[in-house]
């Protein structure tokens, strides 16, 4: 899996190479169509791209593992989505009108792994991938910035108020 750039967002190209992320651009493409043909009627359809789902009794068991080793979770491009931020972000997509089509990614905010700085882990972990822009501390590589304002999402649940990291760690 090669991410195109960093971070990515809504509009970065998708190019699944297995049968259930293509029948999820399948799912997208039929939302995206059912919008356009009743747009008249004021439907809206918005997608939700979510990456690696973690309840918070999960925190411990999957961030430890994660730490041991991040390569794992390049698939989901080093981000997550707590299952009660989750409920939060269908509840507000619920309430938001008139956006028509629009695709999200239901990311939570920071990177899933112990790093000083997103920046840092991705140039040493997929050094072969440029930023469109510069990344805060530790931004997730799976940008949420569009949720946040379009649909006024603020994260409640971050993984790092369910696991401490015991070791320093010390990139930049």
């Amino acid at each position: 899996m090669e991410w195109p750039s960093f971070p990515v967002d809504e509009e970065a190209a998708t190019n699944p190479m297995d049968t259930y992320a293509i029948s999820k651009l399948c799912v997208e493409e039929t939302a995206r169509g059912f919008a356009r043909r009743f747009s008249q009627a004021g439907v809206d359809i918005y997608v939700l791209r979510l990456a690696a789902v973690i309840a918070p009794d999960e925190y411990e068991q999957y961030l430890l593992h994660w730490k041991e080793d991040p390569a794992e979770l390049k698939v989901v491009g080093w981000s997550y989505t707590d299952a009660c931020d989750f409920g939060q972000m269908c509840h507000l997509a619920v309430l938001r009108d008139g956006l028509g089509y629009r695709v999200f990614n239901a990311t939570n905010d920071e990177i899933t792994v112990e790093t000083e700085t997103t920046e840092g882990f991705l140039k040493r972990n997929a050094p072969e991938v440029m930023f469109t822009r510069e990344m805060e501390g530790r931004e997730a590589p799976l940008t949420n910035r569009k949720m946040k304002e379009m649909l006024r999402f603020q994260q409640d649940h971050s993984g790092q108020n369910y696991f401490a990291y015991t070791s320093s760690v010390g990139d930049t």
